[in-house]
Parts: C-alpha cells; sequence; structure tokens
C-alpha cells in the first residue's frame, strides 16, 4: 500500500476498510500490520464499566472455570495501549518470539462495548490461536462468519459477552479448536445442522461450554458422538429435551459434566461401565429426573469432588452409599424429599 509512517498505515486501513467486503478482507490482511489493525478495532468500539459487569457464577466452579463473581476485577485493558508503542507489550496482547504476529489476544472483562461487524480489524489477526472476548458487551452482535478464518486457532471464549442470534456454521471450520466457550449468551441458538458440524469436524475439541444457550432442536443423542478424549462439557440449562443414553458418563477421560437445569432430559437407564475408573470430578444433573439405581452407581465415583443433585425428585433416605465420595468438595441434595443424615466422612471439605 506504499504506507510511510504508521499514522498514514492507519489511514490506508481506514481507505481499504470502507471498500471491503468480508469476502475480500483476507486479500488484505499482508497490508495491515498487526497494531494497527488491533488499535483500530479497540477505536471502533467503547469503553463502559457495565460491560464488564460483575456476574455471580456457580461458587462451586471457582477451581474449575469461573472464578465465584465473573468479572469481578474488570478493568479496561485497551486504555493502556499506545500507538507509538510496540503491541507485543500491550496488556492482554501475546506474540510470537520470532515472527512477531499476535498469537494471543486476551480482553476478557475488559468493559468493551459495541457491535463487532463482520469487516472488523479483529480479522485481520490471521495467527490467532487463542481469544478470549468473554465479559464483554457487544450488543447488538452476531457472532460473524469471520470468526471462521482464525485457521490456527485453539482456544476460543465468547463467554457472557452479548452476542445473539443463530451460531454460524463456519464456526465448525475452526478444525485446530481444542476448546470452544460461547455460555452465558442467553439469545445464541444453535441449529442442527451447525451442532453436528461441530461434532464432526473439530476433532481437536476437549472442552465445549454452552451453557445457558438454546438448543432445543438438538436431539440429545447426539451428544454420543463427542470423542472419547473430552474433559469438559458443560450444556447447563441449554433447553435440551429428550432421552439420552448416558453413556456418556463414561466417557473415559471426562472430568466435567454439566446437564443441569435441563428439566425435559430424560436420562434412561444406567450405562454399564466401570465407575470406579471415572476422571469425573464435576457432576451437575439438577433439576433432572433419573433413576435411584444410578444414583447408587454415581457414589462410584472416586474422584468426584462437585455433585449437585438438587431438584431431581428423589425421595426416601439418603444413601449410605453416598459416603464412599471421599474427595467430595460441594454437595447439593437440596429440593429433594430425602431424609437421614449424611455419614460424616463425606464432609471432608477443604
Amino acid at each position: 500500500m506504499g504506507c510511510l509512517s504508521w499514522k498514514y498505515h492507519v489511514l490506508c486501513l481506514l481507505s481499504v476498510l470502507f471498500h471491503s467486503t468480508p469476502s475480500s478482507l483476507s486479500s488484505s490482511l499482508s497490508s495491515i500490520s498487526p497494531c494497527s489493525a488491533l488499535l483500530h478495532f479497540n477505536h471502533s468500539l467503547s469503553l463502559a464499566k457495565v460491560a464488564s459487569s460483575s456476574f455471580d457464577t456457580f461458587p462451586y466452579y471457582s477451581d474449575y472455570r469461573y472464578y465465584i463473581q465473573m468479572c469481578d476485577n474488570s478493568y479496561p485493558k485497551t486504555a493502556s495501549w499506545k500507538e507509538d508503542t510496540d503491541c507485543c507489550t500491550w496488556d492482554g496482547v501475546v506474540c510470537h518470539q520470532t515472527t512477531r504476529h499476535v498469537i494471543g489476544l486476551d480482553l476478557s472483562c475488559s468493559w468493551l462495548s459495541g457491535p463487532i461487524h463482520s469487516n472488523s480489524t479483529l480479522f485481520f489477526l490471521p495467527h490467532l490461536r487463542t481469544l478470549n472476548l468473554a465479559g464483554n458487551c457487544f450488543d447488538p452482535s452476531l457472532i460473524s462468519s469471520e470468526f471462521g478464518n482464525f485457521k490456527a486457532l485453539t482456544h476460543l471464549n465468547l463467554s457472557y459477552s452479548c452476542f445473539i442470534g443463530k451460531i454460524p456454521d463456519e464456526i465448525s471450520h475452526l478444525s485446530s479448536l481444542v476448546s470452544l466457550d460461547l455460555s452465558l449468551n442467553d439469545r445464541l441458538l444453535i441449529e442442527t445442522p451447525v451442532w453436528k458440524r461441530v461434532i464432526h469436524n473439530l476433532t481437536q475439541l476437549r472442552e465445549l461450554l454452552l451453557d445457558e444457550t438454546n438448543m432445543s432442536s438438538i436431539r440429545p443423542n447426539s451428544l454420543m458422538n463427542l470423542s472419547s478424549s473430552f474433559t469438559t462439557l458443560s450444556l447447563h440449562l441449554c433447553y435440551l429435551q429428550g432421552k439420552l443414553q448416558n453413556n456418556i458418563l463414561c466417557l473415559p477421560n471426562l472430568q466435567t459434566l454439566d446437564l443441569g437445569e435441563n428439566e425435559n432430559l430424560d436420562l434412561g437407564s444406567v450405562p454399564k461401565c466401570n465407575w470406579s475408573t471415572s476422571s469425573l470430578k464435576v457432576l451437575d444433573l439438577s433439576s433432572i429426573s433419573f433413576s435411584r439405581e444410578l444414583l447408587d452407581s454415581i457414589s462410584n465415583l472416586k474422584y468426584l469432588k462437585v455433585l449437585a443433585l438438587d431438584n431431581c425428585n428423589f425421595t426416601g433416605s439418603i444413601p449410605s452409599l453416598l459416603s464412599n465420595l471421599t474427595q467430595i468438595t460441594y454437595l447439593a441434595l437440596t429440593a429433594n424429599s430425602l431424609r437421614g443424615k449424611i455419614q460424616l466422612p463425606l464432609l471432608n471439605f477443604s
């Protein structure tokens, strides 16, 4: 483009944006510096503390996913970005040591407010491996199809960020993804064709968090197509309905499983697997009705630290087998019609 200084480079960038369509952005990537792209992305948004307001999450997840209060210590990371400094030194930016490509961007809880359009210069960072925009408010924004062009991306976190509408098919193009978190965007919808492609194409995926998104059209048994390498599956309050063959509890590497608050989900019969070798540490089946037999089997999960079974319509005495859960640090059995006492060895809270 022949821009001779950083300020002229920004003017050239603005010209490219003005004349570009989303389909032509990729051809312009080589002529825009990462620092220019980042600065313009920042200028396209406003800063508002309310955009990263503190959010109370389930306290028993504090060791696994979120802090007890998400965005409790928020601050505007981009406010310290200066155009006359190397962007690799900016707060939230990580660069490759040799190439100086921007490979990581963590702007979580940074007070960012406003829409992210398809021609945003955020998408001029093709070498990104990790992108965390959680805890901001990009309202009103769809998740742009341009996110699907981050081919090197391994970790994408857009949780609690006011995204709306349908999750685009292009998310399933991110074949290197290991972790995908779109949770706590209660106006997001994931439809069956996209879901199937996500499960089929993202073979490296180990963590999937979609809490409070709308999955009402998804057949629960499609969860059985998940890779045996999954470590985290969190689908809390996703409006799942129908019968789930709960062999999902037998995935050998699964450490966190949250299906809680899906009141119309049927867990069916007890799966046949070696429960004592399960890696599960966090299990939330709250507000789901299932058999007493399954409850007895859960007592064999010797690594379990968190168990949420509130509002599961249990009656009778508290199963004595629960005392086998010697690693437990959080247990929820409220809103059931259970009687009796929990044996003291269970109360091994730290």
